[in-house]
């Protein structure tokens, strides 16, 4: 007769193959949002810059409009630190900023504004561009 109690060892190592598989899965899950959450994130403050130069722009008529530029942004102690030369630093934001007259309206300049992020190296992987006509 068979003594049917506890389990064999093969049972206990399937159930923890088991175990371990749905562990994993729900790890790996974690760990892709996280990195998810971080370009989200990334990209928005991206958005926020782009769009804050193009406030600036707001106040001044079209004949009165400053040159273009290029500036860096560096997130330092949780704040966002604005700078004219380049720091070189990892994940910072390269912004630069294009005034051309407009060819649809004669006193309106056209403002394109693109914020490069996610700096490895000297590349810039992702972009944004935000484009719009001010002046008046």
């Amino acid at each position: 007769m068979k003594n049917s109690r506890g389990f064999t060892l093969v049972e206990a190592l399937l159930a923890m193959a088991i175990v371990l598989f749905v562990v994993v899965s729900i790890l790996s899950g974690f760990t892709q949002q996280m990195v998810s959450n971080r370009y989200v994130g990334a990209k928005n403050i991206a958005i926020s810059l782009a769009e804050a130069k193009i406030e600036d722009y707001l106040k001044f008529p079209a004949s009165q409009m400053p040159v273009g530029s290029v500036d860096y942004v560096v997130e330092q102690n949780r704040k966002l630190v604005v700078s004219t030369s380049d720091p070189d630093r990892e994940d910072q934001y390269r912004r630069t900023t294009v005034i051309t007259p407009s060819t649809d309206f004669a006193a309106m300049n056209v403002i394109r504004v693109t914020v490069e992020y996610g700096k490895h190296g000297d590349r810039y992987p992702f972009r944004v561009v935000l484009t719009s006509q001010r002046g008046g």
